[in-house]
């Protein structure tokens, strides 16, 4: 019976004890940075007194366990907020803390080339056959359409022998640099600008001034600008038109977008990951090398 009472005096004070240690153990302190690049964000924690940790980036992705995690968060057109939150739990309990993070807009460069100057990529771009809707339209204020409503579709060219048009790929870098690789042998150009300049032309369509030339080598050293809410004149054979805050695509030394013409620039309506719609104004052999129609075209990136 003494035996008995001294094992159950035994028990007690062990509980004691763990009841007691556990009291003095203090609860987990916490905070932590996050060092954001592009949609790239490391996470740096400062604790005491953990044994596990609990990490929620806020963009319904899985529990991070690890100490010190990077997380890729989804870039889009406008910068977004994430509320990112850390539970650390250890011997003295649990404390949970908030921190918000903004995730910056992606660039029309990251858009066009895959990449920015400090993390150099490329990426190719192609006419789009398959696009739903291609136009060809006055170089006017309104870009007023010069094709019944039947023809408008992405894959026109085809029916009109310019098929090799959709074969040639637009390689743009994020250094500012550019290749052309033609695919079809030649180049989509103007028929205007094929005759000022003596091009050699393998087809042609007469009424819309389109053709492709028979030989096209890449240009060296081409290069490309994006300006973004510019201010974009014109000089059409019938006056001056302006297009007012609109994006668009300079280029230097031989650099072109889907069509070769005396005009090296042009309008950028629409630019995500996988597509690019494109204002191109070219010029029309009956009124000079002055940019009298343009071609509303689908351009799709390509790995």
């Amino acid at each position: 019976m003494k035996k008995k009472i001294k094992l159950a005096s035994l028990f007690f004070l062990g509980v004691i004890l763990i009841v007691a240690c556990k009291k003095d153990t203090p609860a987990p302190t916490a905070s932590f940075t996050a060092a954001v690049n592009d949609g790239v964000v490391t996470f740096t924690a400062e604790v005491t007194n953990d044994s596990k940790y609990e990490w929620d980036f806020g963009d319904g992705s899985y529990i991070n366990t690890l100490k010190a995690p990077v997380h890729i968060y989804a870039q889009t057109s406008t910068p977004a907020d994430f509320v990112v939150s850390l539970t650390i739990k250890g011997p003295g309990g649990e404390v949970t803390i908030t921190n918000k993070i903004t995730i910056p807009a992606k660039t029309k460069m990251q858009y066009l080339t895959g990449g920015k100057p400090s993390a150099p990529a490329s990426r190719k771009w192609r006419l789009n056959r398959a696009a739903a809707f291609f136009d060809v339209t006055l170089a006017d204020a309104n870009l007023t359409s010069q094709i019944p409503s039947a023809y408008r579709i992405g894959g026109i060219l085809a029916s009109v022998g310019l098929s090799n048009a959709y074969s040639d790929e637009f390689v743009f870098k994020s250094d500012g640099t550019m290749a052309i690789n033609s695919k079809g042998g030649g180049i989509f150009a103007s028929l205007a600008y094929c005759m000022g300049t003596g091009t050699a032309i393998g087809a042609y369509y007469a009424d819309l001034g389109l053709a492709y030339t028979k030989s096209f080598t890449s240009p060296a050293g081409a290069t490309f600008t994006i300006n973004e809410g510019k201010n974009y004149t014109i000089t059409t054979p019938l006056g001056p038109v302006t297009y007012s805050n609109v994006m668009t695509l300079s280029f230097t030394n031989g650099g072109l977008l889907g069509l070769k013409d005396f005009t090296s620039e042009c309008i950028i309506k629409k630019l995500n990951d996988i597509e690019m719609n494109a204002i191109i104004f070219f010029a029309h052999p009956s009124y000079g090398a002055k940019p009298m129609l343009a071609l509303n075209l689908t351009f799709e990136a390509i790995k």
